[in-house]
């Protein structure tokens, strides 16, 4: 298997996908250690050119790394930031497994730049101190990134309440919440972001409408074109150094969402095109 069945001599160079087969303690649905497989098989039907963006990014060359897992969050953390800081010359979109894989990409990164923001596109806050008795855990993924790095949140539709007061009280965490979501107020926040960005997209971001097979979907989430112009507007003004796609679980009737998510993927690399 490989990115986009791409013929032998495009299979390295620019890009590089890191399946990260990872999923423990999940909170409501599961099967999200199946979603990097799906979203590269359908990867294969995607087409070479954007049309959008006028152009074809696989000829900048794409690898498809080793899947990456772990027994305990520890060791998949370990293993995924080994693998990141080892391929610092590309540009890596991780798949997920669950939101806890972040924590091992933006590890990952810190050994290769030494001053970043993270903005991630999430249905929910994550910034639980611990949950199922780990600090680590996907509800928790923000909380960990918020204790080195200025972060951002948008699509932010559930959380708890201390999780709002943390909000509140840290001036380093900014949130754009669904129901009051508009590109002006992105276009706010960004300023207050280092230059360069990581970015993390919980596909349940996406409305349960477009996104159904995710751990907890929730409703009233973004369209397509609501995260592609999300996505233009941090690309246009900063430098993104990596990405991942995580929380994908493919149980049911799920092909045309594995194909949109490769489909997210690919504009992803013809954005940082």
């Amino acid at each position: 298997m490989n990115w986009m069945n791409l013929p032998e001599e495009y299979r390295k160079g620019k890009f590089a996908i890191l399946p990260i087969a990872y999923e423990k303690d999940v909170t409501y649905g599961k099967g999200t250690s199946k979603g990097p497989e799906e979203i590269i098989a359908a990867s294969k039907h995607l087409e070479y050119y954007d049309c959008e963006l006028n152009c074809e990014p696989f000829i900048e060359g794409i690898s498809l790394l080793d899947s990456v897992t772990g027994n305990t969050a520890e060791e998949m953390i370990d293993n995924v930031s080994n693998v990141i800081s080892k391929n610092k010359n590309k540009f890596v979109i991780s798949l997920g497994g669950d939101h806890s894989v972040t924590i091992g990409t933006v590890k990952g990164m810190e050994e290769v730049h030494d001053d970043f923001s993270v903005i991630v596109l999430d249905a929910h806050s994550d910034l639980r101190d611990s949950w199922n008795g780990s600090s680590l855990n996907h509800a928790c993924v923000s909380k960990q990134i918020s204790k080195k790095h200025s972060l951002a949140l948008i699509g932010v539709r559930a959380m708890d309440v201390d999780e709002m007061k943390f909000v509140k009280s840290n001036g380093d965490v900014h949130l754009i919440q669904s129901y009051n979501y508009s590109l002006d107020k992105v276009k706010e926040i960004l300023p207050k972001l280092k230059d360069k960005i990581y970015i993390s997209i919980d596909v349940d971001v996406f409305d349960l409408s477009f996104i159904r097979n995710t751990g907890t979907p929730e409703p009233g989430g973004f369209t397509w074109n609501q995260v592609i112009e999300i996505l233009e507007l941090i690309f246009s003004c900063k430098e993104v150094i990596g990405a991942d796609v995580v929380e994908f679980a493919p149980v049911d009737n799920f092909r045309s969402e594995a194909y949109s998510l490769a489909k997210l993927v690919y504009k992803l690399m013809g954005l940082k095109f």
